[in-house]
């Protein structure tokens, strides 16, 4: 189980890091934007994002077997993120948790948001609020305002529990 504790740490962790955000090639070419990502932990046994400033709570969340991914991205501001799934890289299903790092002005006027195409549900970012989706259904968002939005995703086994 992921708790809301966890889900705090990790806020305020990434939230007082700064991440060595490189350019995403593949997924901006693609949507047209340019993207910034710092890969954290990618699969279970590859290597963590090696930064001394990560806590041993924070790293024991993100060593767990039930934690298949963790990025920080950056997404810079007018932007608009075409309908897409995203890419699988652990070939088996999963769920992303969402953590809203970065929102500008915390999203007062709804600049921010994040679609289901399916459903035409609209889940509009605020600062620190979580989120757990399924990212291989097909979605789309934007990012309307004159700055930067920045998340922490975590991608995790579809079985585990999130307390929200």
């Amino acid at each position: 189980m992921i708790t809301k504790l966890d889900l705090q740490r990790l806020y305020e962790w990434a939230s007082n890091t700064n991440f060595p955000l490189r350019n995403e090639v593949i997924t901006s070419k693609y949507m047209g934007y340019g993207m910034k990502i710092c890969h954290i932990k990618i699969g279970k046994k590859r290597k963590m994002y090696p930064n001394k400033n990560i806590t041993r709570t924070v790293l024991d969340i993100f060593e767990r077997d039930d934690i298949y991914g963790a990025y920080y991205l950056y997404y810079p501001p007018n932007m608009k993120a075409k309908p897409h799934v995203d890419y699988n890289p652990f070939k088996t299903n999963y769920l992303r948790v969402q953590i809203p790092v970065k929102i500008p002005n915390n999203n007062k006027n709804n600049e921010c948001y994040i679609e289901w195409v399916e459903t035409k549900e609209i889940v509009y970012w605020k600062q620190g609020k979580v989120e757990l989706f399924d990212v291989e259904k097909l979605h789309q968002g934007a990012n309307d305002s004159n700055e930067s939005m920045e998340f922490l995703y975590i991608d995790i086994d579809p079985n585990t529990k999130v307390e929200l």
